[in-house]
């Protein structure tokens, strides 16, 4: 590990550690509980597959807006209110759960819930990847692992709230991590020297301020940001809709009871933790060819959905699945940094994740709709695993601009050994 390395850690790890609770309880949470509230809502309403995971598509189309404006914002203001907003709404929604007896406030709920996740992550992924230069991958891992950690904890709660209180009820009480830990931990400790060594990095990334649509223009007229945004917004629609639809096809079509898939899904997010650190490391390492290997993976893990006949074969997939999930959910701010430098970091982040949001928005419903199209995943599993070969592809001619690869980075000087006597001890200067 070189020493800039460690420096960058030694300097910023409490800035780590305060965005890791935030993406844990306004993003981590939220995510990994939906998958579990469709099967009731389906069961209490009478809704399809597709019109329940519609929720998904909904709170991930706002976020892709959200992840525009906000990635504009972040670049000219203070985050500190930003973010502490975004909290507040997230709560919110949360609570909104209560009163989603209809499909109108159900979305609506979903809407909400993306302009707060999506708020908070564009600004936690901007923040860090600013503070951080040699380990930008790794240190975005371990914020984003809060949504693994999310993960491990929230199905093993929910099934049982939501066999004790329903789902609507279970909803509005998660929203209690946002209300007492989330925003009091933020106000209490972004601040100071903190919030001041973060500002002066992100105005030195923030770089020329020009419009939105004259920026995005811009990057429109390269060849490789097309291709970029595409396997994005690729990769955003097959990982979100697998996600999305997973505890369904286990539960409902597998037959596999929904103690076990919440285990499962417990697991999946486990692995996740270690595998976002890892891959950010990975990241690093080899820039964007290591995110085409990560999306190759994709493909894999979907097709290891077919032979799904038990308790054996899920936890295989589930495995895979976690690995591969973990890798994904890093893969845009470090294309976007080795691709685009440090100039509007913002802006530029918050475009892409508006491709990687509309791909999340996309992939649910339409796996959704296809099973209830076709009478099962079969044909939805075959199109996802063509599409992330198509990804993998689209990155083929891009290559990073704005980082070296460790081999061919200048090597830091040692510092001289002290001179010593003759009995071996330091001399002590003159």
């Amino acid at each position: 590990m070189s020493s800039e390395f460690a420096r960058e850690f030694r300097a910023n790890w409490m800035m780590l550690v305060i965005a890791l609770i935030l993406i844990f309880f306004t993003f981590g949470i939220p995510t990994y509980s939906m998958p579990f509230i469709y099967s009731g809502a389906s069961e209490e309403y009478g809704w399809s597959r597709a019109q329940v995971t519609l929720l998904a598509s909904f709170k991930y189309l706002t976020g892709a807006i959200t992840g525009l404006v906000m990635g504009r914002l972040i670049d000219v203001f203070n985050p500190r209110a930003m973010v502490t907003w975004a909290a507040v709404l997230g709560g919110l929604a949360m609570l909104g759960f209560l009163f989603a007896t209809n499909l109108g406030v159900y979305y609506f709920a979903g809407i909400v819930l993306g302009v707060s996740a999506s708020g908070i992550t564009v600004c936690m992924k901007v923040i860090v990847s600013t503070l951080f230069e040699r380990g930008q991958g790794t240190a975005v891992g371990i914020v984003l692992a809060g949504t693994s950690l999310a993960g491990v904890v929230t199905p093993i709660l929910v099934v049982p709230m939501i066999e004790q209180w329903g789902w609507r009820a279970t909803m509005a009480l998660l929203s209690a991590g946002i209300w007492l830990v989330a925003i009091p931990g933020w106000l209490l400790l972004f601040r100071g020297r903190m919030a001041a060594s973060s500002g002066s990095a992100m105005a030195s990334a923030g770089g020329r301020t020009s419009g939105l649509w004259r920026h995005f223009h811009g990057l429109c007229t390269d060849r490789a940001f097309w291709m970029m945004a595409s396997g994005v917004f690729l990769i955003g629609a097959v990982d979100m809709g697998m996600l999305q639809n997973q505890v369904l096809f286990l539960q409902v079509d597998k037959g596999l009871d929904i103690t076990t898939v919440a285990w499962a899904t417990s697991m999946l997010a486990g692995i996740g933790v270690a595998a976002k650190v890892i891959f950010g490391w990975f990241y690093d390492r080899y820039s964007i060819r290591g995110i085409m290997l990560t999306y190759l993976l994709l493909a894999i893990s979907v097709l290891l959905a077919f032979p799904v006949a038990g308790v054996t074969s899920m936890f295989l997939f589930m495995v895979v699945r976690g690995i591969v999930h973990g890798g994904l959910i890093v893969e845009v701010p470090v294309l976007t940094k080795h691709y685009y430098g440090r100039e509007n970091l913002g802006l530029n982040m918050g475009i892409m994740a508006a491709f990687l949001q509309l791909g999340m928005a996309f992939g649910p419903p339409m796996l959704g709709a296809a099973h209830d199209l076709f009478g099962s995943y079969t044909a939805g599993f075959i199109a996802a695993c063509v599409l992330s070969l198509v990804a993998a592809l689209l990155l083929l001619p891009v290559r990073p601009r704005f980082w070296t690869a460790p081999a061919d980075r200048p090597v830091e000087a040692a510092a001289p050994a002290p001179v010593r006597d003759d009995l071996g001890r330091p001399n002590s200067p003159a």
